[in-house]
């Protein structure tokens, strides 16, 4: 019985040293913050949204663009890396350790009343959510562009 008792505290410390590693080296809204991320935090409140629109300009323009779209719920993190090299628009989903979990090359990417989305997407699925914003803080945010 002790002998259970000990193998079960080594493997619960042994777990949880492995489970603070893992979260010790994950990204970080600072670190986000300090890359230029447009960044979704815990309320769903968009952080440098004029970066992200500047790439759907820059994707309508067909102008070579990237944009890095960090997202910070429910004690997750996921990173999306996506560029456009002027016909393509690239896109990369990795975790908050850096682990990649999907990619997918799309044809385009869509500002529509809230949601800005890829388009035209091979993979499992033909569109990508990317955030969902109010319209207003998306007009907000465009005549804050042309200051």
């Amino acid at each position: 019985m002790r002998i259970m008792a000990f193998m079960f505290l080594a493997g619960s410390l042994l777990f949880a040293g492995c489970s603070n590693s893992e979260q010790a080296d994950a990204y970080t809204v600072k670190e986000a913050t300090d890359n230029g991320d447009t960044l979704v935090d815990e309320e769903g409140e968009v952080t440098n949204l004029d970066k992200l629109l500047r790439f759907v300009d820059g994707v309508q323009e067909k102008k070579k663009s990237e944009v890095t779209v960090s997202n910070f719920f429910n004690n997750q993190v996921s990173v999306n890396e996506i560029t456009y090299d002027g016909s393509k628009v690239n896109y990369v989903l990795k975790t908050g350790t850096g682990e990649e979990k999907r990619s997918a090359v799309c044809e385009g990417i869509e500002e529509r009343t809230g949601f800005i989305s890829l388009q035209g997407c091979d993979g499992e699925e033909d569109s990508i959510g990317i955030v969902q914003v109010s319209e207003y803080k998306i007009n907000k945010a465009r005549a804050s562009m042309k200051d």
